[in-house]
């Protein structure tokens, strides 16, 4: 055992050694490089001409890395600034549509308001929360119903004319009869030469003006208002606007196409009209 720890101590002996001669030599180099000239000045460019690769080497390693690691930390502040960024804009995103929204909506509302100021009628505003688009029935249900005063047959209007009528009611909501439903009729006049026929739902966002002679005028852009006859809508409400006039289709009538003057695409805020009778009175 003895044995085997010698050896191994005069196997690292030269170790010792050598490293020990190398910090002489350094030693040595420094001191001589003090003096000039000195006799050791071509092992010293001999030795820096050796080692300066490898100092170098190294010296570019760990600028290399310091780049990498700045260009690492700067990279995830960009990042982070980034995230920041779109965190920022997507809330300006959001408020700004709530604006948008906001100012839409007052603009509907003060559109009702001076319609409904316009048309001097007893109203109470409400606000569409659906509609029922089926194959069979065209119909919007409001969020007023009996208790705020709501009755069956009362029209409903917005600021563009006739959208509808008051089919059922429930204490809190009421369902709204469109005017492109198909059971929807109403007694109507042209505005223009005040030619008198009815005004039928036909299921898509249309209607037809029905019974019009043939012999009778009737173009393309002529305004159709409700003639206030049968007790429903008031007299001289909007109800569309002629698009299209055939002569050609058989039988004694012509087909007159009418587009509804209320957008049932857009409609949010309607006025219901909560009597009609006085309206009716007026000359």
């Amino acid at each position: 055992m003895n044995r085997k720890i010698d050896d191994l101590g005069h196997k690292r002996l030269p170790v010792f050694i050598i490293l020990a001669l190398a910090i002489l030599l350094i030693f040595v180099l420094i001191s001589a490089s003090i003096r000039e000239p000195h006799p050791l000045k071509p092992i010293e460019g001999l030795v820096v001409k050796a080692t300066a690769p490898i100092f170098n080497f190294f010296h570019e390693s760990v600028a290399l890395v310091s780049r990498v690691w700045r260009g690492y930390i700067y990279l995830v502040g960009v990042q982070a600034e980034n995230e920041r960024l779109k965190m920022r804009a997507q809330e300006n995103l959001s408020k700004e549509a709530l604006y948008q929204e906001t100012f839409l909506e007052k603009e509907r509302l003060r559109q009702l308001l001076e319609f409904k100021n316009q048309a001097a009628l007893p109203v109470t505003g409400a606000r569409i929360i659906g509609f029922d688009f089926s194959i069979w029935f065209k119909c919007a249900f409001l969020d007023k119903g009996a208790n705020d005063g709501i009755k069956w047959g009362m029209p409903v209007l917005n600021a563009a004319g006739v959208v509808g009528r008051i089919v059922e009611v429930y204490p809190d909501y009421a369902k709204v009869l469109l005017l492109i439903d198909r059971a929807s009729a109403v007694d109507a006049l042209v505005q223009r030469n005040r030619l008198r026929g009815i005004l039928n739902g036909v299921g898509a966002s249309r209607c037809f003006l029905r019974y019009i002679h043939k012999n009778q005028d009737v173009q393309v852009g002529d305004v159709i208002l409700a003639s206030g006859l049968g007790g429903v809508f008031p007299r001289g409400m909007v109800l569309g606007t002629v698009t299209a006039v055939d002569k050609k289709v058989p039988g004694l009538f012509q087909e007159v196409e009418v587009e509804p003057a209320a957008d049932y695409t857009r409609l949010e805020e309607v006025l219901v009209v909560k009597t009609v009778q006085s309206v009716l009175s007026k000359p």
